[in-house]
């Protein structure tokens, strides 16, 4: 999970099905697919990897998120072969679909887990018609890691994971720092309280120091950063934009693409948006 320093990476946000503007947004750093739609490697990208900082499923539809787990997990196996250019991020999407389809005894089947399997995870009735699709989401969800570390030197070092957190649980491997860096207190069960209210310590516990935590999960219009907390997850499959964050050397560059329209857009009820109050 230690990421070496001679890449450049490429760290996209949540994207939940989008796969037409993962492709475009991976055209843009150089990332481009032959007829099989299999990345290839180049003079231009030989020295880059991409990270995919979990939520690669769930929310678009059916034959997008079809589409989207295959394009990955070819892409995975192909791309790996000789040296790694392309890392996964577990996110609750992941997890709580993995969960889901293979009966996890823990998973209390209620009524309103009922209601969040339909409305939130709808991966997994796709992945019970098609069982070989569901074989190859097993195999991605067991690459997946919680979270990876950039330390290029004692002044700047990049944690990643799919959900901000305190930072005494980052790059933790205790059960309850793992279920912290992958999902956070929910907005959809605290609809009229902000980000900053919510989590607090996306921002009390901000430093001006370049000593970043880099995070998804919480959609936003724009890509959010306060200090040395960033937020890259900006809403694509609500009709936003997917962006990335490039990590080059002791640099973060942003780059981001729009909604293609080539799939229904969710709708969105409950975002707050960070205002970064101190």
């Amino acid at each position: 999970m230690i990421l070496p320093l001679n890449m450049e990476y490429i760290v996209i946000g949540d994207v939940h099905g989008c796969i037409d503007e993962l492709k475009t947004l991976l055209a843009k750093q150089k990332f481009y697919c032959n007829k099989n739609n299999l990345i290839q490697i180049n003079q231009h990208n030989k020295n880059k990897s991409i990270i995919l900082l979990g939520d690669f499923i769930d929310k678009a539809n059916e034959s997008k998120l079809k589409e989207t787990i295959e394009f990955i997990y070819n892409n995975y196996y192909h791309l790996n072969q000789q040296q790694k250019h392309l890392y996964l991020v577990l996110g609750n999407h992941e997890d709580m679909v993995y969960r889901y389809i293979t009966n996890d005894p823990s998973l209390e089947i209620t009524p309103k887990t009922i209601r969040d399997r339909e409305k939130y995870y709808n991966t997994v009735s796709l992945l019970e018609k098609d069982s070989s699709l569901k074989e190859k989401f097993i195999k991605l969800y067991k690459k997946c890691r919680v979270w990876f570390y950039y330390n290029y030197n004692k002044d700047f070092s990049v944690t990643l994971t799919h959900a901000p957190c305190l930072e005494k649980h980052l790059r933790e491997v205790d059960k309850e720092s793992k279920s912290k860096m992958i999902k956070c207190t929910s907005r959809s069960e605290n609809p009229q309280i902000s980000l900053d209210e919510l989590i607090p310590f996306t921002h009390l516990e901000a430093k001006d120091n370049q000593h970043y935590h880099i995070f998804g999960h919480l959609s936003q219009t724009t890509i959010r950063q306060y200090k040395n907390k960033i937020c890259i997850d900006t809403s694509a499959i609500y009709g936003g934009m997917l962006s990335c964050a490039i990590i080059r050397k002791d640099k973060i560059l942003f780059d981001s693409v729009p909604f293609e329209h080539k799939q229904q857009a969710g709708k969105q009820h409950d975002s707050k948006l960070f205002d970064f109050k101190r």
